[in-house]
């Protein structure tokens, strides 16, 4: 046992009628009783530990039957593999392969029939688990040989890099229910409903869905994305969230950046929709100050937090009782950070184990995030120390900073920022209504180093092969070296892969203190 089954537990006992999870089935609610959840979890977890499982994949969209598989696996020790619906093919084999696992749960025949390779590794029939199709795997000689779970291993999640290639990073349950049980102390009180909108396979919504309102004895509302309106990794509909937030009202959210842009939109067009908000986290990368304050100002209580899988999801947080917009608040009380000569941000105590046969032994884990701490404790974020922009002048730009700042004014055309070695910045963006207009504005906040002095635009830079990885991150190395090229061309027309782009070269804007967000 440990913290999240002994509240479960205590829930169970002192108020069993009380709701833990509310899902749908076959277009009908169900819902599930503190008391009805912790019979359940144990059956699954009888019904697991009899079949001696070592390590299960388990890949589904939102349900409860993902969270009870999840918990059950967690109470009989077996490793758990989450698998994200939207990763590609190649990087569905690459998890296989590393983590090695012996059993697949969830939505696999499908993909199964598609990759018949994969079949001849399945053995005898096929199960039914918490409502969920189950299969036995048994791995090749060479996976056998290739993986040895590190000790106390309970959860691998596996990131998407910028190379797109997913990394195994392995935690223990014990770590998992400390993250939890810190954000739980840090919004106790503050929301008694949660709405799982992020997928499951997520570390952060599986600790900030699961986890956290059980430990506080709250409900959580875990529906699939076609009902929610967040389909895959990025594909979102907004009517459809919009919808739920009239049917749930639910008073907590954990949103990406992108996420609450909608959200804001959404509150501008029917504000009572967001009346029943009482704590919204933002996370996955930098959120601009404007951003913050534009939901405050429409009464969404959004709260930028921060962290990576390395630490267990979460390091620091924003709360009603310690907020400073355009920061991603102070580090939970289980961890300790500090930040490098190079301004690199260090956390030592909430660490992962390692990765797959790689177990971490460093004192402080570099987290590749450069940042600043101010006297007050809020820690700020810069961007990716990898991605660091040095000009031609020897000034460093992080180019996720000015990227966040942009989002407010060109919510629906992000600008991919670059300018490595170059005198001058230079944004990638398409084509789009009043969109050098805005870009003007947005050079009037930044001071002149930072200015963006070149525009390149294109129909559609997300059909540029090479630009972006299976998951929709940005490949910026070669990004900047198409740039650098494009740049130098002395032809009259420029084309990228059958593009045409358009250059616009703009003038240096003299700084203003604040802008207001676009409608």
């Amino acid at each position: 046992m440990n913290i999240l089954f002994d509240a479960i537990t205590k829930w169970a006992k002192t108020t069993p009628d009380r709701v833990a999870l509310v899902g749908s089935k076959a277009g009908q609610t169900v819902e599930l009783t503190y008391s009805e959840l912790l019979s359940k979890i144990e059956l699954v977890t009888a019904e697991l530990i009899a079949l001696n499982i070592k390590a299960l994949a388990l890949r589904s969209e939102n349900s409860i039957d993902w969270a009870i598989v999840d918990l059950a696996a967690m109470m009989a020790n077996i490793v758990v593999v989450p698998i994200p619906t939207f990763f590609s093919d190649t990087q569905v084999e690459h998890t296989l392969e590393q983590s090695g696992v012996d059993a697949l749960i969830g939505d696999w025949q499908a993909w199964l029939a598609s990759h018949p390779e994969q079949s001849l590794k399945l053995q005898g029939h096929s199960l039914s688990m918490a409502s969920l199709p189950l299969l036995r795997r048994n791995p090749s000689g060479n996976e056998g040989a290739k993986v040895a779970y590190l000790p106390e291993t309970g959860k691998i999640t596996f990131t998407s890099g910028s190379t797109g290639q997913p990394k195994g990073v392995c935690l223990s349950n014990d770590h998992l229910c400390l993250v939890a049980k810190s954000l739980a102390d840090a919004v106790n009180g503050t929301a008694h409903s949660h709405l799982v909108l992020l997928p499951l396979s997520t570390l952060l919504e599986n600790i900030t869905g699961i986890y956290v309102p059980l430990m506080l004895g709250v409900t959580s509302y875990i529906l699939p994305g076609e009902q929610t309106g967040l389909l895959g990794s990025s594909q979102f509909e907004p009517r459809l969230f919009a919808q739920v937030l009239a049917t749930i009202k639910p008073e907590s959210l954990v949103l990406t950046p992108a996420l609450l842009l909608a959200l804001i939109h959404i509150a501008k067009q029917q504000p009572s929709l967001v009346n029943s908000l009482k704590f919204v986290a933002v996370g996955g990368a930098r959120v601009s100050s404007q951003l913050i304050n534009a939901a405050h100002a429409l009464n969404i209580p959004a709260f930028e937090g921060y962290g990576l899988s390395e630490c267990g999801s979460v390091v620091c947080l924003n709360t009603p009782a310690a907020f400073k917009a355009g920061t991603c608040g102070k580090p939970l009380p289980n961890a300790q950070i500090r930040i490098a000569e190079d301004g690199e941000l260090l956390v030592q105590g909430n660490v992962a184990l390692g990765y797959l046969n790689e177990p971490f032994t460093q004192e402080w884990l570099a987290t590749g995030d450069l940042a600043h701490i101010d006297a007050q404790g809020f820690v700020t974020l810069s961007g990716r120390k990898k991605n660091l922009i040095v000009t031609a002048y020897g000034r460093n730009v992080s180019p996720e900073w000015i990227e966040s700042e942009a989002l407010a004014l060109l919510p629906m055309t992000p600008l991919i920022i670059t300018g490595d070695s170059q005198q001058t910045l230079c944004a990638v963006t398409a084509n789009s209504e009043d969109v050098e207009a805005k870009v003007h504005a947005l050079n009037q906040t930044l001071p002149d180093y930072a200015q963006i002095r070149t525009l390149l635009l294109l129909d559609n830079p997300r059909a540029i092969s090479g630009w972006y990885t299976d998951n929709g991150k940005l490949k910026r190395n070669q990004i900047e070296h198409d740039v650098a090229q494009l740049l130098v061309s002395t032809k009259s027309e420029i084309t990228l892969q059958a593009q045409k782009i358009q250059r616009i070269d703009l003038p240096v804007q003299q700084r203003i203190t604040s802008f207001q967000t676009a409608s």
